[in-house]
């Protein structure tokens, strides 16, 4: 799914469990036939999965999601 990438926030908390949580909250917006417009996601990735090297908001982005619907790969799209 190509994205355009329009915010991104740190997470970093202690959930009512104890557990702590960290990671990023990706904001993009991509096109869905669905939707009258562009259709606005928000994505969390953990701490362990990164976004490529130099990207920034506005870029263009190429999500791949595994069979659970999460993201499993992100490349900066050209």
């Amino acid at each position: 799914m190509k994205a355009k990438l329009v915010g991104i926030q740190p997470i970093h908390f202690t959930n009512n469990s104890g557990e702590e949580i960290i990671g990023t909250s990706v904001y993009c917006l991509s096109e869905d036939e669905n939707v009258e417009g562009l259709r606005a996601d928000k994505f969390f990735l953990k701490d362990s999965q990164k976004l490529p090297a130099g990207v920034q908001v506005n870029d263009l982005l190429e999500l791949s999601f595994n069979m659970k619907g999460k993201i499993e790969k992100i490349e900066k799209s050209k």
